[in-house]
């Protein structure tokens, strides 16, 4: 038979136990949660309700369902700490956002503080919007509703609109209305997406602007789009295969990097060096310009350097472009060569030559590739 029991009922009775088979339901105002089970046991001495069956726990806009759960009680004999075992579900639905859900093999709820977490193999959707939720796997994840902050820890790995991250720690700041405003990872943090793959002690990714923030030790990888070359029993352009002249990945490092989606632009800035095939750029400061989803030109600034086949040159500005892969150094340019020759003599004939403005002429370039762009002021 069907019962329904109250916390003052629960309280009333015996010291040692209420065992209640079938359905039970607890309805304490004013909070309004509401608890129910196929078999539900009070401790009074412990002040817990130990719960099997079909479990299953409301308040507010949050529901709990598992097959086992003990729920703390308070002094004034209220839910408090609601604890869920053997991997429930917890589901909270936000309106106008979407439905958060969660799995773990402990759920832990602070039914009084709006605040929960949960731990081993946690498996959660954020509702970040309703069409791109995060999806989000660690060891433990937390949530405090209060201050808008869901924390993960442990093996982390995010997934969201085609990126994938992973670090030991991770922090999802939330707006007012409940979506996500920006993310935090740290921690020996890394970054894949189609093309690029960033690490860094901390990279902070902004979720409506889609900009990234790294720091500290960031390492990055660029995977370039291979040059098509006309096939000519086709008459179709195909996809080249990598050469030591036209390499496919650029290398950089730096202490900070930062990259802006509307402009398509990834600044780095502090001990910055570059490799791409032979090139090895180091300076100050750089900025990257993308076009077509693919790495165009690199701006290097600050009296930079580049090395390339035994020499050496510094300038105000370096421009390195990729299709061709081409340099361009200008402002008080200044070349050193390595040669084998002891003595120094017969410097390579294939160096750069020093126009009489100064600017450089570009280094290796491709047969048939097009010059470089002119130089635009704006572009640094």
């Amino acid at each position: 038979m069907k019962r329904i029991l109250t916390l003052a009922l629960a309280t009333a009775l015996s010291p040692l136990m209420l065992a209640v088979s079938a359905s039970s339901a607890i309805t304490p105002d004013p909070n309004n949660i509401r608890i129910s089970a196929d078999r539900q046991t009070y401790n009074l001495a412990q002040k817990k309700y130990f719960l099997s069956g079909k479990v299953a726990v409301s308040y507010q806009d949050m529901r709990i369902t598992g097959t086992t759960a003990e729920v703390e009680m308070n002094d004034a004999g209220k839910p408090q700490v609601a604890n869920f075992f053997n991997r429930p579900m917890f589901k909270r639905i936000k309106p106008q956002v979407g439905e958060d859900r969660v799995v773990g093999d402990i759920i832990k709820v602070y039914l009084t503080d709006d605040r929960y977490g949960a731990q081993g193999n946690v498996d959660s959707h954020i509702a970040t919007v309703a069409a791109d939720p995060f999806h989000i796997r660690s060891d433990i994840q937390e949530f405090d509703n209060k201050n808008k902050v869901v924390s993960a820890s442990g093996n982390v790995q995010v997934k969201y609109q085609g990126s994938e991250a992973f670090s030991s720690l991770a922090n999802v700041r939330m707006k007012e209305n409940g979506k996500a405003d920006r993310v935090i990872f740290s921690g020996g943090a890394r970054i894949k997406k189609e093309n690029s793959e960033i690490h860094g002690d901390r990279i902070t990714v902004m979720v409506d602007s889609g900009n990234l923030i790294a720091e500290h030790n960031v390492k990055t990888r660029v995977d370039l789009k291979k040059p098509a070359a006309p096939d000519a029993k086709m008459g179709m352009n195909t996809a080249q295969a990598a050469t030591p002249d036209q390499p496919n990945k650029v290398l950089i490092s730096s202490d900070y990097q930062q990259y802006d989606k509307d402009s398509d632009t990834m600044i780095a800035s502090g001990n910055v060096k570059i490799l791409y095939g032979d090139y090895i750029a180091t300076g100050p400061k750089a900025t990257f310009k993308l076009k077509n989803n693919d790495l165009d030109r690199i701006f290097l600034t600050g009296r930079p350097t580049i090395i390339e086949n035994g020499r050496t040159i510094t300038a105000d500005k370096i421009t390195i472009t990729t299709n061709p892969k081409n340099f361009d150094a200008v402002g008080n340019v200044k070349v050193n060569f390595k040669t084998a020759d002891k003595a120094g003599s017969g410097a390579s004939s294939q160096g750069p030559k020093k126009s009489v403005s100064g600017k450089m002429v570009p280094g290796k370039a491709q047969p048939g590739g097009k010059p470089l762009p002119a130089d635009d002021p704006s572009d640094y």
